[in-house]
């Protein structure tokens, strides 16, 4: 199976080892790291096992040296108001000849703030923030390669260490982006005009895309390091400004924040730069960096007021310990409904057998009315030490239920002074006897224990999430009618907290498939793809031994059968091992009862083909993680992400699959788009995204996700270099050139044909948890449509325009809108207006009659409009669109289009040519990518000498 899952198969699927089961990334960045008096307290860097040990002095140094400077730069650019008062440096376990200061509490690297790990194929050695979310959301982490902190030639290329940091760090902490153009990108152009009427004919002035309290001085200069070539006077798409390095100007720190006088971000007294269009102008509804700074809840309500001085960052280096594992097993009467109990033996048998990892630690606590401990932390050493723990693991129950004395067994006594300590908290109810959740929860909170919760049911206590969230830990929630799968995604979530493996030795979920029916012989096929195979695990789990009438078997891609299944009587399942499974199409047969009152679950899982090859893998989370959500204020939007190693898989279809607790029917499919518009961030970066519009009922959902290849999935593998243009100033932003193309990445993440790899015939399957909603709309259509991004104009002659943009749903980007309104004018400011009625060049009411317009939202649209009044040569007009849903709610208009026919047409009869403008807001600029301007006032073509009027 490598499409959707079958009609027969229930939507579950299995959470990989590496996900980030909906700890919520935005809301888990905020509770880690502190801001308190002026100093930011639990920073973490966490060095990836990747990384080669021998250079890890030098790493460790240079990280010191970086944040330490880094402090001075946050301290002046906030104005005197924040630093890094306490950094922790994270040790991967596998370095075992490197001194450090302790041992790590219950951090880990799946959870740092700043990762140091190789390098991508798409951004090499550049620093980067993962930063999925949109304005004022925080990113997921900072990115550093090793040869970036022990290199000072590639680090040069940056620009310094310390303001680099802290340029990654605005974006990582308080959600502002970039405010300059990226090369061949047509939302966040390098350079864009304004024009001006003098003497009756149009000047265009030139503006490369920054801001700046101040005009820069600089030159434009081509990536071959010769003068600028022009088309029709305007500079070509290799032409890249390149201010000089003294300047009069201080800000911003989020553009040409390398530049020595450069320490501050732009604000109100620093003029912001709202016309620009680069990605902090397109985001953040044209607002300054600083404007969204200061309603973070770092310096919102003048906290953290200015101090006279900052004072020394300290660094402890610590090093990841193994796991301890405090299994907390609910045993009251209750778990015997719905075959609970069984399920949880069943799943913990299997997760102490085969997923736990050597040199961890178990014990088990049951608890009833009271709690018991079972079995005290055992080194997970041999099979004998897995099969004495699993045996434990029984089916007799007892009355009454204290999840606190559960909690306090595992606080107080069995995790008591241990590091990187977990409690897998497992329960079906209320608690109707002392101790309860709250009376142990200000001690669990204090020792550092992380607590994973799973709910059986829509009745477990409320408080699960509460405790989860508290503790930096993960919430999950299993359905009645689970099969038991649901239940080992939230048992694997918890082995994050285990010292990681490399990539290459992770175990990846690539099948798994549900059959309850009369069919008595039951198969299906899955594909291995090229970066799997090696230590390929084939399971299946019976709800009854008697169903399987024989031994499931596997039939490889060439034909052969491989029958050397084994069968464990105690967790009625049976498993085949293939050390290295060819690529191809396997296939799976099971001879059953036909009595459909039993079920089989099927699951494969295998590891990278090599240990030199990475597997494709997917990661799946929601943006409220454990977070109770007001869905009529704050949709959620579900993520997932896809990729191979660090490299984007682009084009992979990926679906998400939403249950709520309390009513398993069907679930609501959520199709994700990783094509930079709506709930999406970027195109071609590997995270799918969508919102989830659809409540109905409040508390727990269960989100699940799916990726596979549908024809049109591939692996970015970078660009390609070109090396005869290794000159100065290859590029616009870094100090320092570097290969071209230019750097990464603006509106999308670039991939040309040279590079790009077939991403084969592949599946993935992977948990995003369960998240909690607190209150849903009352009636069924509260959300408007997105705003539409991308409206461009493609063709025009005096009569005629044709325009293009991305579909906007219904309920922001999911359905189908009921129509448009687009509005044209020679004046941007009569765009907003209402009173200006004769902008509208059609109608919503009109729009209804073009059926090219009604498309689902993701779709494209193009439409021809006739004009009233025929086009003015020499005049510049802008256009911008809002969309409408079926009960009249709008969406926010869109960015501005500008459209410019010259004074010199060319032949009648063909397109004139345009410069076309896609930027955020109702702003006057022209983009200079690759498009051309004619103009007979061809010396009024300038670069300014002073910033445009904003």
């Amino acid at each position: 199976m490598v499409g959707p899952m079958q009609a027969k198969a229930a939507t579950v699927v299995v959470a990989l080892v590496t996900l980030l089961a909906a700890t919520g990334d935005f809301a888990a960045a905020e509770a880690r790291v502190k801001l308190t008096d002026n100093g930011y307290d639990g920073v973490l860097v966490a060095i990836s096992s990747s990384v080669d040990e021998s250079y890890a002095q030098s790493i460790i140094s240079s990280i010191k040296r970086t944040i330490g400077e880094a402090s001075e730069v946050l301290f002046k650019a906030t104005n005197q108001r924040a630093f890094f008062r306490d950094v922790k440096i994270l040790l991967p376990s596998s370095w075992t000849n490197t001194p450090y200061d302790q041992v790590a509490l219950n951090e880990n690297f799946d959870e740092s703030d700043i990762r140091v790990d190789v390098g991508t194929a798409v951004y090499r050695n550049q620093p980067h923030t993962e930063q999925p979310g949109g304005c004022g959301d925080p990113g997921l982490y900072i990115h550093l390669t090793p040869k970036y902190l022990i290199s000072d030639n590639e680090a040069d290329v940056w620009g310094p260490r310390s303001k680099v940091f802290v340029h990654e760090w605005a974006k990582y902490r308080w959600g502002v982006f970039d405010e300059f153009g990226y090369p061949d990108d047509e939302m966040y152009p390098l350079f864009y005009a304004t024009t001006n009427i003098v003497e009756g004919e149009v000047e265009i002035t030139v503006h490369p895309n920054y801001c700046a309290n101040e005009r820069l001085e600089g030159d434009l200069r081509d990536i071959s390091g010769k003068e600028c070539s022009y088309v029709d006077d305007l500079p070509d798409k290799n032409c890249r400004f390149v201010p000089d390095e003294k300047q009069v100007a201080v800000s911003s720190l989020m553009s040409f924040y390398y530049i020595a006088n450069i320490e501050k971000f732009c604000d109100k007294t620093r003029r912001h730069n709202l016309r620009a269009p680069n990605k902090q102008n397109t985001k953040c509804d044209h607002r300054s960096v600083w404007a969204i700074i200061e309603t973070h809840n770092d310096f919102k309500d003048d906290n953290n007021p200015p101090i006279p001085a900052p004072s020394p960052t300290k660094f402890t280096v610590l090093r990841q310990e193994e796991a301890k594992f405090a299994l907390v097993l609910d045993y009251s009467y209750s778990m015997r409904d719905f075959d609970r109990i069984k399920k949880l033996q069943s799943t913990a048998r299997r997760w102490i057998l085969h997923e736990v990892a050597e040199g961890s630690s178990v014990g088990i606590i049951k608890f009833g009315g009271t709690a018991k401990v079972e079995a005290p932390l055992t080194v997970i050493q041999d099979e004998s030490s897995r099969k004495a723990l699993a045996d434990l693991v029984d089916t007799n129950l007892r009355s009454a239920t204290s999840i606190g004395a559960g909690l306090n067994l595992a606080v107080n006594s069995m995790l008591h002074g241990e590091k990187n300590a977990v409690i897998l908290l497992i329960t079906d109810g209320e608690e109707n006897t002392s101790p309860y959740i709250r009376d142990i929860e200000d001690q669990l909170v204090a020792s550092g224990i992380r607590v994973v919760t799973i709910a059986f049911g829509a009745d477990a206590d409320t408080q699960l999430e509460s405790i989860a969230l508290k503790t930096d830990g993960k919430t999950f929630t299993v359905l009645d009618t689970d099969t038991g799968s649901q239940l080992l995604d939230a048992f694997l979530g918890a082995l994050t907290y285990q010292p990681g493996d490399t990539l290459a030795d992770t175990k990846v979920k690539i099948y798994e498939y549900e059959y309850r029916g009369t069919d008595k012989l039951v198969s299906a096929d899955f594909p291995v793809d090229n970066s799997v195979g090696r230590d390929m695990l084939f399971r299946l789990k019976t709800s009854a031994v008697k169903h399987t009438v024989s031994d499931p078997f596997l039939v490889r891609p060439d034909g052969t059968l491989l029958k050397t299944a084994t069968f464990d009587p105690i967790i009625s399942s049976w498993t085949i091992s293939v050390p290295q499974a060819e690529v191809g199409k396997w296939t799976w047969k099971a001879e059953l009862s036909g009595n459909e009152n039993y079920y089989i679950q099927v699951d494969v899982t295998a590891k990278a083909r090599t240990p030199d090859i990475l597997p494709i893998f997917t990661r799946a989370w929601a943006s409220s993680g454990s977070n109770g959500v007001d869905a009529t204020v704050f949709p959620v939007i579900v993520y997932a992400e896809v990729k191979q190693g660090n490299n984007p898989v682009v084009g992979a279809t990926v679906r998400a699959y939403v249950t709520h607790s309390s009513k398993p029917i069907e679930a609501q499919e959520l199709d994700l788009l990783d094509n930079g518009q709506g709930a999406d961030s970027q195109a071609g970066d590997g995270i799918y995204s969508r919102y989830l519009t659809n409540y109905p009922y409040t508390g727990r959902y269960i989100v699940k996700a799916q990726a596979w290849n549908n024809g049109s999935a591939f692996i970015n593998n970078g660009f390609t270099v070109n090396r005869r243009h290794r000159r100065r100033h290859a590029r616009a932003v870094p100090a320092e050139p570097l290969e071209t193309p230019a750097y990464c990445c603006g509106s999308k993440v670039p991939f040309d044909g040279e590079t790009v790899e077939s991403a084969g015939e592949f599946s993935r399957y992977v948990s995003a948890g369960s998240i909690q909603v607190t209150k849903i709309p009352e009636t069924g259509d509260v959300l408007p449509p997105s705003r539409v991004t991308d409206l461009r104009v493609i063709k025009t002659s005096f009569s005629n325009l044709t325009l293009t943009w991305t579909a906007t749903g219904d309920d922001l980007d999911a359905g189908m809108v009921a129509g448009y309104e687009i509005r044209f004018s020679k004046n941007d400011s009569e765009l907003v207006d209402p009173v200006y009625e004769n902008t509208t060049i059609l109608t919503f009411e009109d729009s209804k009659d073009k059926p090219e317009l009604l498309v689902e939202a993701g779709e494209n649209v193009t439409v021809t409009l006739a004009l009233a009044e025929e086009i003015e040569v020499g005049t510049v007009y802008y256009l911008t669109l809002r969309a409408v849903d079926d009960i009249g709610k709008m969406s926010s208009l869109s960015n501005v289009a500008t459209a410019f026919v010259p004074n010199d047409p060319v032949e009648e009869g063909l397109s004139l040519w345009l410069w076309v403008s896609v930027v955020a807001g109702i702003v006057v600029v022209i983009a200079v990518i690759a498009c051309v301007v004619l103009s007979r006032r061809r010396k009024g073509i300038r670069v300014p000498q002073e910033n445009p009027d904003w």
